[in-house]
């Protein structure tokens, strides 16, 4: 049986869009050696792995208590990152970490920035706007930000996510006020930009959505197109439920739920699903309080036609916000956060290409203050992002941890 184990190289540092003070220390964890740094306020780690070997960490500076500016750098061949780049006019952006900022690069080496704002209005005074941005000179100049779509009834745009799709274009989905239905809900929204860099024949792929959980966007290596995301079932139900589209974003599948969990809720618990895909399928990692509490994992050999039974990743009832990524070797790494003995740390879970759990430690001690990890191919082995805190009334930092396996 192959194992991975954690090693020398595990490096904490820590990013922001200004010079670093860095102060470090290290602690001990059961098979794990860890340095960190720390450096100015920031939040919403996010991690792009470019078609061209690239990886883009983008994360969001604090500009106040209800605003941020977003940033990013990028690593090359598996190396540190390099300086850092703020895209212009995003200081509107607000910070949450489940509807996470995102810089990625497309195969023909354009960047597209995407961020969340505020967008208080008469008929929900805490709705939100996605804007999108262009660079077609490696961060140098930006196009100015718009928003994904130009329907003024659109006033409620968050919990998206971008994918380069098969044809190498950027698709994009969105939670979204439009909807047909009186039922509860949001609208899940998909769209793909154009040769004119906008986005272009939106359509709605579901009605009555969870308005305040992540959604996330996947293409396999077959080029179908995925979506999961947290559906409201007979009007009360909330379960992960999953779409395919065959033909680039035309059409989808109809939702197929991924576990029967029967999780009752009036509210959103503001966690959503992520999907990853191995030599035996796609793999699922959610959070729920149905039929057992906290992240679990299925898996599907058809396609998304029918799941595994659920298996536990973590059952402690408070890990949430699972990320999931895919070793070269085929096995996969699911990241989450869960409350500890004083804070919150980071867990993380190892299993085979076929879903066989392998191990399962913790990136983080149970004495630090760390959420919304992320997870990434880096090289021969991982990059790992969170925000996180060393003492409760510390500013939020951003971690990330380079991971190589033996």
């Amino acid at each position: 049986m192959m194992k991975i184990f954690l090693y020398s190289f595990l490096a904490a540092l820590i990013l922001s869009c200004n010079t670093k003070e860095k102060t470090t220390g290290t602690f001990a964890t059961p098979g794990l050696g860890i340095s960190k740094d720390s450096a100015f306020a920031g939040s919403c780690p996010y991690l792009f792995q470019a078609a061209d070997g690239t990886t883009l960490i983008s994360w969001l500076r604090d500009v106040s208590d209800t605003q941020a500016v977003l940033c990013y750098a990028i690593a090359e061949n598996g190396a540190d990152f390099g300086p850092t780049i703020t895209v212009p006019g995003s200081d509107n952006a607000y910070p949450h970490g489940e509807n996470l900022p995102r810089v990625i690069k497309t195969p023909d080496g354009k960047t597209l920035a995407t961020w969340g704002a505020s967008n208080p209005n008469p008929q929900n005074p805490y709705s939100g706007i996605v804007y999108y941005s262009w660079s077609l000179d490696n961060g140098k100049s930006w196009t100015d930000p718009q928003t994904l779509s130009r329907d003024t009834n659109s006033i409620d745009q968050r919990y998206f996510d971008i994918e380069i799709l098969k044809d190498n274009t950027v698709g994009v989905i969105w939670l979204d006020n439009r909807k047909n239905t009186d039922r509860e809900g949001s609208s899940l929204y998909f769209a793909a930009f154009d040769d004119n860099n906008i986005p272009g024949n939106e359509k709605p792929i579901d009605a009555t959505c969870c308005p305040c959980c992540r959604t996330d966007l996947f293409v396999d290596k077959q080029g179908n197109l995925h979506t999961v995301y947290r559906k409201i079932i007979n009007d009360s139900i909330r379960d992960i439920v999953h779409a395919v589209s065959a033909d680039n974003g035309k059409t989808f599948s109809a939702p197929e739920r991924i576990s029967p969990d029967g999780w009752v809720i009036n509210g959103c618990p503001h966690t959503g699903p992520a999907i990853a895909q191995t030599s035996g399928g796609l793999s699922f990692v959610w959070y729920t309080q149905g039929n057992g509490s906290g992240v679990f994992y299925a898996g599907s050999k058809d396609n998304g036609k029918t799941f595994s039974k659920k298996e536990p990743v973590s059952a402690v009832p408070s890990a949430k916000h699972p990320q999931l990524a895919i070793a070269n070797t085929g096995e996969q790494l699911t990241v989450w956060d869960e409350g500890a003995l004083h804070g919150n740390r980071i867990g993380l879970e190892i299993r085979s290409a076929d879903g066989k759990k392998r191990q399962t430690g913790y990136l983080t001690d149970s004495t630090s203050y760390a959420s919304f990890p992320v997870i990434k191919a880096f090289g021969k082995g991982f990059i790992v992002a969170y925000a996180g805190k060393e003492q409760a009334d510390d500013e939020e930092k951003i971690f990330y941890k380079i991971i190589h396996p033996l």
